[in-house]
């Protein structure tokens, strides 16, 4: 399971090895409208297969620094609270796809972190109303079945800091234990990187925003492992045409962190609209 406390770490490399040379992807056939004839017509493409590499899904996931350490991060830096980075509730209504509720899923996960440790419980309830309706959508109920004891919980403790922000950790606890065990790596997988991704996005617009942000540059320079892994979760999927141009769009931020001992304001000031454009391409 992956906790929002305590993490097991593993060289990157070990996972590289796990899944380099494996074909992670499945044809299958998608429609494309219909001939002149009338008869409707298909392409083939690839998309990816989680069952094939389920195990290092779950592996790279447990090695992912938790999202609630950068939300932590952020308070104690003295930020402020900043409601216009989050994606507004009913932005859920227009995630049609597979792949785009999974990913909104985990961008809400990290906006209802980020609202749990700044107390912020009305926003957090109108989070789990969203988060409930994707997983139904997402036909996760029986999976997550708890979740919605949860939700009621966090909605019940709105105005009590230490207890929101509790069952807001246990939630999302309880998602990474029965995700991990479950049947949906695809879905698990592109949570994760939407929550890492939301988190990364928050960070990198709120130490631009600030007007001292030495604190919070120190926080970028701390998220080189998430980053890293992010880009493993994507290298694992990037045969499934879906996937592959969040791949291509992130690996300049991995690049950025590579080629560089210390993010200062010039790097910050490419990762910021790097992170803010692949924010906007998977809401879009």
């Amino acid at each position: 399971m992956k906790n929002l406390v305590t993490k097991c770490a593993l060289p990157l490399s070990i996972v590289l090895i796990l899944f380099s040379g494996c074909n992670t992807s499945t044809k299958t056939k998608e429609k494309k409208g219909t001939t002149e004839s009338g008869q409707e017509a298909y392409v083939e493409v690839e998309v990816f297969d989680g069952a094939k590499i389920k195990d290092q899904v779950v592996e790279t996931i447990r090695q992912m620094p938790s999202e609630k350490e950068v939300a932590n991060l952020l308070m104690e830096a003295g930020a402020s609270y900043i409601f216009d980075l989050t994606v507004p509730p009913e932005q859920a209504e227009k995630m049609m796809t597979k792949s785009e509720q999974s990913f909104g899923l985990g961008l809400y996960s990290f906006d209802l972190l980020y609202a749990g440790v700044y107390n912020r419980g009305d926003v957090a309830a109108q989070i789990g109303e969203v988060s409930e309706q994707i997983i139904d959508d997402l036909g996760l109920r029986n999976d997550l079945i708890s979740t919605n004891e949860y939700m009621g919980k966090i909605k019940g403790n709105v105005d009590n800091k230490d207890s929101l922000d509790y069952f807001v950790t246990q939630n999302l606890n309880y998602f990474h234990e029965q995700m991990s065990e479950g049947d949906e790596p695809y879905v698990y997988a592109l949570s994760v990187i939407g929550s890492n991704v939301e988190a990364l996005y928050v960070l990198s617009q709120t130490t631009l925003l600030a007007n001292n942000n030495e604190k919070l540059l120190s926080v970028m320079n701390m998220q080189d492992e998430r980053v890293r892994l992010v880009f493993t979760l994507l290298e694992m999927m990037s045969e499934d045409e879906n996937i592959k141009p969040y791949y291509e769009q992130f690996k300049p931020v991995v690049d950025i962190f590579e080629e560089n001992q210390e993010i200062t304001e010039n790097e910050l000031s490419e990762i910021g609209p790097l992170m803010e454009s692949m924010r906007k391409n998977i809401l879009d």
